[in-house]
Formats: structure tokens, sequence, C-alpha cells
């Protein structure tokens, strides 16, 4: 099956605007540099990749983008709101309505108690609870990541790609502007990372996310539109990734 055409990046609309940010923190034995007056857009629906080695910046990247962490210095907007200069509750909203983000141990956003799809219908609790419609978009949701045979599954009962593809499940369930995955496939065997990255793609395509995904591994490159190096807390202008398979290649 031939890859999908999609727009170029440059055509889509611009969704995220990181200017001249550098970040600093204290251990107890130092101050560690994590970032350098990084730059870079992403564009509406657009899959990047940070590549780099462990320790070069990319966590501390998407923690910034997910308004986890505040940068030391400079500015990042996403979808309109300046993250930078969102208060406590803000956040919040933020991290509900606008991002998803997948940590690097996925079951750290997970509830062991609660069912594969009550996990999924956390997120969508509002005033009024759950109706049929979130209940179908939680079940639409774990279908897409091949969970429907695990519905009344606890998280501790699953194997580590499926926590992974549940992970994923919350993240999305909000349909949020932009997906962020620390280090997504790692620990799998490279068939099971191609299928997930395959039926990550499917997903986000039919609901118009915006995925960044950090990893070292470079054979995920072949999944997004362009790939960034990070090193030391610098980054290099963008690069063109190679051609990806379609969603369901």
């Amino acid at each position: 099956m031939s890859a999908q055409r999609r727009p170029q990046p440059q055509a889509l609309e611009r969704l995220v605007q990181v200017r001249d940010v550098g970040h600093a923190y204290s251990t107890e034995e130092e101050i560690v540099v994590a970032l350098r007056e990084l730059g870079f857009d992403l564009g509406a629906g657009e899959r990047m990749t940070i590549m780099g080695p462990s320790g070069s910046g990319k966590t501390s990247l998407l923690r910034i983008l997910a308004a986890i962490d505040r940068p030391t210095l400079g500015e990042v907007v996403v979808a309109g709101h300046n993250v930078v200069a969102l208060t406590g509750p803000q956040r919040d909203l933020y991290r509900r309505w606008v991002v998803g983000y997948v940590w690097q141990e996925p079951e750290t956003g997970l509830l062991p108690g609660l069912t594969t799809l009550q996990n999924v219908l956390v997120p969508m609790l509002g005033d009024s609870g759950i109706g049929e419609e979130q209940l179908r978009s939680a079940l639409g949701i774990l279908g897409l990541m091949r969970l429907s045979s695990h519905l009344d599954t606890r998280p501790p009962q699953l194997a580590a790609e499926e926590t992974q593809r549940l992970a994923l499940a919350v993240a999305l369930a909000n349909g949020p502007r932009m997906l962020l995955a620390d280090e997504l496939t790692a620990g799998l065997a490279w068939p099971r990372a191609q299928l997930l990255m395959s039926d990550l793609a499917a997903a986000v395509d039919l609901m118009g996310t915006a995925v960044i995904i950090a990893t070292p591994d470079s054979r995920l490159q072949a999944y997004v539109d362009r790939s960034l190096v990070i090193r030391d807390g610098m980054m290099p202008p963008p690069s063109s990734a190679p051609s990806r398979p379609s969603a369901g290649g």
C-alpha cells in the first residue's frame, strides 16, 4: 500500500511555536543546563520525533510542552496558549484538553485499581458524569488501540505493549490537539513497535492530533513527517524525514 498523501508541514496550520527556550535545574551536586536556546514550529496534525541519546534534554522539552515544568527562558505557545504564563488551574485544564501525555513509564498515568475502560473514561468525567457519547468514544479509542478484548482488565494484568496502548488511549481520550510521548516503543520488539506506530498513526490521523515522540530510535522516523535531533540540550535546524508507510501499511 502506498504512503498516504498529506499536506506538507509548511502548508499546515501552525500549532506549536517554541522560541529560544532554555531550561536549567538544580541537583544536590550541581546546576544542570538541560536545554539551550531551542526553537521550532509544529503544524496541526503533524508528526515529529525528537531524536537524541539519554540525557540530551528530550524529556525536559516534553515536560515543558506539557506545562509540567516551566522553562527558565523563552516562549512556548501551543494552540494559542502561552504555556509559560499559565496559572495552576489553567495548566490543569491545558493538560486535560489541549495535550495528551504518555510517560516514559506508561503505567504512571494509569489507575491500577480501575479497568481498562474505566481508565479511559476518567479523563472524560464532567459535572454530569459519563453519558452514551463518552462511552462510545472510549470504546472507539480502545478499539483503535486493539484493546477491545481487555475492557475489564486492570493495568497490572496487561502485557508491556498493552500497557503502552492503554496509556495512549487515555492520553487521546479527550481528543487533544497534541500528543506527547516519551520513549513510546522502549522495550518492545521491533515488529511490535511497528504495529504500535502504525495503529497510532491511524488514530491520530482520524482525530487530527499532532504528535511529538521523544526517542533514541531512528527507525521511528519512517512514521513521522520530520525529525529533530537534540544533543546537549541544543537542536539543529529541522530536516526532512524519510517517507513513511501508510497507517495500515
